[in-house]
Order: structure tokens, then C-alpha cells, then sequence
């Protein structure tokens, strides 16, 4: 699971580790603000389109030789992108590493529901989500320091070297998981499981649930520091206050895998978002009311973080088992929802005016906490 576990925290690092360093590629590239933007953004949006596309593609020819391939690209963008002087080669860089990436992340996913029958599956992404919240913490960290000293080259050196060993893994370490893998790609057998997958309402309900849940998550850290700007408080003592979310989200993870997927995958997805339901109502009443203490925003992003560690796990390995034999097909189109849904929702709340009015975004938020709730408990009952 340590393995399954780098391996799919190497694309986290890859959206994260780079951060840091987006001013000094804005000065050094002479570029502007969007531009710099937008080599989060092609990477966020590749990792989307490339789960899609790895997921069935592994059903037909297994899920080593699409790991073994996406660390590959995953390294040598990295190398070739340190190497980078304009924007535009740059983008076109992190496009191959994101593509990279879906792989990883996706095959890492398909890899663990192969291995395990759904409730240990669901056990075990506990356990790799747990690493995934620490991972974009300590990637921010670093990041600064490497882009202190070694520029953002270093940031990408990094990236190749993590993107090394998880090729060293999958040739020495990783054994195919998939046995039921066809002669030659079939496009008409990729557009069938396409078709299978989402006529399933399991399916559907299970990956609508799990998306919602991270997609509120990356909203929040959207428009989240302006509402902290606007109660006084500087960037770090966000930082602060909000990094208490993940630690929360690793707890909820920790205390599902020990206690409360005994209840069963769908009732403990279930009462996690009728607690995410809590958290974001929490939030809206307290700013409504006018309450200025930090605590007021934070501890309903705790809750939030607590609940989200009962569901993401669940959910994803409950769609993907949902899937059956077209498990990597399943795999890619929750991945990818969570992936796009995250990018849509935090742009399209910003763009609503979110950012200025927070009893809007909060009420997004609760009509997503909803969709949820809505979501897991048709599954509950079809259980």
C-alpha cells in the first residue's frame, strides 16, 4: 500500500511542489499572470482528460504497461520541462506531465480494487488518502525551499526524480493485477464499457458523491482567503487556521479505516455527508450572523475535513467496485470528475462572485453538500 501510495501522490506532488516557484517563472519567463496560471490549470484539466482515457485502456491491456508508460512521460517532462525558456514550451511540458500523472494516479486507484474486495479496498484508500492529505503540505514546504535555492528547475529535477523511482517500482516491484486483458485495443470494446460503466446508477451515484465531496474542497481554497481577508486576518494566519482541515480529513480517514467502515461502505459515506451537510451549513449561519473569530470559519472547515475523510475513500472505491469488470473504465471517470468538477466549481464560484459575496459561495457549497447527500442515500436504499 507505501508503494500504491507514492505512486499516486506523485501527481499531487506535481500540482503542488511548483507553487512556490510560479513568481520566478512569472519574472524569469517574462510572462504574464495568466499565463503562469495556466501551467496549474493544463495540468489540473490533463489530469482529467488522461484518467479517462488510461482507465479503459488498462481493461484491454493491463494496468503494469500504463503505469510503466505514464512514470516515463511523468519523468522525462519534468527533465526536459527544467530545460524550458519560453511559457509556451513550458505549458506544453506540464500538458505531458499531467498526462503522466493521470496514469499514475489512476492506475494506482485500479491497482488496489484488483487486489482487494471492496471493503478492504475501501480500507486501504483510507489509509493512502490519509498520505495524500499530508503530501500537498509538505510539497508547499519544500517547494519554497527548493525554488529558494535551485529555482524552479529544481522544482522540476524533483518531479523526474519521484517520477524515476515510481518507474523503478512498477518494473521491479508491481506485478499485473488485471488477468483478464484482451489481444489488441478494440475501439468498439472501449465505447461498450464506456457505456456499461455510466448506465449504472451505483456507478454513477457513488462517483457523483465522491466528486461533490472533493470538489467542495478545492472551493474552498478558492474563495475561503478572502473572507479571511475581510475579518482581518494576514495570508499566513489563514494558512494556519485552514491547514487544521487536512489534519482533520487524515483523522476521518484514520477513524473510518478503524471504526466506521464496519457499518458498511454506504452508511458510513452516508452519515460523512450528512456531517459535510453540518459543516457547510455551519458556515454560512456563522458569517450570516457576523462572527469574527477565526474559530468561526475554522472549525466548520474541521467538520468538513472530518466528514470528507469518511467519504472520499468509500465513495471512490465503491464506484470503482460498482464498475466490475470494467474496473479501470470506472476508475477513470471518477478520477476524472473529482479532477474536473474541482476546477469548474472553485472557477465558476470566483467567477459568480463568490471571492466578494460569501453567502454565495456557502450556498453553492450546501447545494453540492446536497447533490451529495441526495446521491449516497439513493445508494443506501438500493444497497
Amino acid at each position: 500500500m507505501w508503494v500504491i501510495a507514492l505512486t499516486i501522490s506523485s501527481s499531487v506532488v506535481g500540482m503542488t511542489l511548483l507553487t512556490p516557484a510560479l513568481p520566478l517563472i512569472q519574472n524569469e519567463l517574462s510572462a504574464s499572470s495568466s499565463a503562469v496560471q495556466l501551467l496549474l490549470t493544463s495540468y489540473l484539466a490533463t489530469l482529467a482528460i488522461g484518467q479517462l482515457i488510461y482507465g479503459t485502456v488498462s481493461d484491454l491491456i493491463g494496468r503494469r504497461p500504463i503505469l510503466v508508460f505514464g512514470a516515463a512521460l511523468y519523468c522525462v517532462g519534468g527533465i526536459v520541462a527544467s530545460l524550458a525558456s519560453t511559457i509556451e514550451w513550458l505549458t506544453f511540458l506540464r500538458i505531458i506531465q499531467g498526462l503522466g500523472a493521470a496514469a499514475c494516479l489512476s492506475m494506482g486507484r485500479a491497482i488496489v480494487n484488483d487486489c482487494f474486495e471492496r471493503t478492504d479496498a475501501a480500507k486501504n484508500m483510507s489509509t493512502i488518502q490519509m498520505l495524500q492529505a499530508i503530501v500537498p503540505g509538505l510539497s508547499l514546504a519544500l517547494g519554497g525551499i527548493i525554488a529558494e535555492f535551485m529555482g524552479w528547475q529544481g522544482a522540476m529535477v524533483i518531479m523526474s526524480i519521484l517520477g524515476l523511482s515510481v518507474f523503478i517500482i512498477a518494473i521491479t516491484m508491481i506485478k499485473e493485477t488485471h488477468t483478464d486483458k484482451a489481444s489488441h485495443i478494440n475501439l468498439g470494446a472501449i465505447g461498450a464499457a464506456y457505456n456499461t460503466v455510466l448506465k449504472n446508477p451505483v456507478f454513477v451515484f457513488f462517483a457523483v458523491t465522491s466528486a461533490m465531496q472533493v470538489g467542495m474542497f478545492f472551493s474552498m481554497n478558492a474563495f475561503l482567503p478572502y473572507q479571511y481577508a475581510r475579518l482581518g486576518f494576514s495570508t499566513m494566519e489563514f494558512g494556519l487556521w485552514f491547514s487544521l482541515t487536512p489534519l482533520c480529513y487524515v483523522i476521518g480517514n484514520s477513524l473510518n479505516r478503524l471504526y466506521f467502515i464496519s457499518l458498511g461502505i454506504e452508511r458510513a459515506a452516508m452519515i460523512g455527508c450528512a456531517l459535510t451537510l453540518v459543516s457547510v451549513i455551519s458556515l454560512f449561519t456563522t458569517q450570516f450572523l457576523g462572527m469574527t473569530h477565526p474559530l468561526s470559519l475554522a472549525l466548520p472547515c474541521c467538520l468538513f475535513g472530518f466528514s470528507n475523510g469518511m467519504v472520499i475513500a468509500n465513495a471512490t472505491m465503491g464506484a470503482i467496485s460498482a464498475a466490475g469488470v470494467h474496473g479501470g473504465t470506472g476508475t477513470g471517470i471518477a478520477g476524472s470528475w473529482q479532477m474536473a468538477l474541482s476546477g469548474i466549481a472553485g472557477s465558476g464560484i470566483i467567477s459568480l462572485g463568490g471571492d466578494q459575496n460569501f453567502q454565495l459561495a456557502t450556498s453553492i457549497l450546501i447545494l453540492m453538500s446536497l447533490t451529495a447527500l441526495f446521491s449516497i442515500h439513493w445508494i443506501y436504499r438500493h444497497r
